[in-house]
């Protein structure tokens, strides 16, 4: 896959290999940040194909200060959820639905109110009603919370390509390490964006790595 930011080259970007965009070029950085939020700017293209953004991109941005990193799953879970669900355990949903709807009129009747209740069974709200959700660990780390995001995107979104901003400002070394060694074991497609002017170093070596200068020159290494 290449993702163009016009008018710079294509960067290169393939499953299973970390890539990594570092700049300390403010305008560039801009740019590229506004481009992943509109879709408008930035192109990707496989095999000389333009790709649909909407289908092949999710900018995740930063998942660190993001007040709810997991809210592009619920309705993921929801349909996994309601889709995996047997025979047996459907009927017994039913069965407690009729229940439920007969103990609130039966305490109505009592009053001698004229009311009716809608027999509709809806699994749908059934599953809301228990109002089923990812659970919020504050004492989760910056690591645990990355690792936990990459995971779900590989159950539900593996050909998308990710990207992730200011990773390297919450992660120590052997973290960022274990990280990569994920990405490869996942095949996942990950953009990591760095705005800094931090020089390349050997634990990027496994990385694809890109540098983009003040003067917009561009290092690939």
């Amino acid at each position: 896959m290449k993702l163009t930011l016009y008018p710079n080259a294509p960067f290169e970007i393939n499953a299973g290999v970390p890539t990594i965009i570092r700049t300390n070029n403010q305008s560039f950085y801009t740019s590229l940040i506004q481009g992943f939020q509109t879709n408008q700017t930035i192109i990707l293209s496989s095999n000389e194909e333009v790709l649909e953004t909407n289908d092949y991109l999710e900018f995740v941005g930063n998942v660190v200060t993001n007040p709810d990193p997991f809210s592009p799953f619920k309705l993921k879970i929801e349909r996994e959820i309601l889709e995996n669900l047997n025979e047996k355990e459907r009927q017994r949903l039913y069965q407690l639905d009729c229940e439920l709807k007969s103990i609130f009129l039966g305490s109505a009747y009592l009053e001698d109110f004229p009311l009716t209740v809608n027999d509709e069974w809806d699994v749908k709200k059934q599953y809301k009603y228990c109002g089923i959700n990812f659970l919020h660990d504050t004492q989760a780390t910056p690591y645990d919370i990355i690792r936990e995001v990459l995971n779900l995107y590989y159950q539900f979104n593996a050909k998308k390509l990710l990207v992730l901003d200011a990773l390297f400002n919450y992660l120590e070394e052997a973290q960022q390490l274990q990280l990569f060694q994920l990405i490869k074991q996942l095949e996942l497609q990950v953009l990591l964006l760095d705005f800094s002017g931090q020089p390349y170093s050997q634990l990027l070596e496994e990385c694809r790595y890109y540098s983009v200068d003040k003067d917009f020159v561009i290092f690939e290494r």
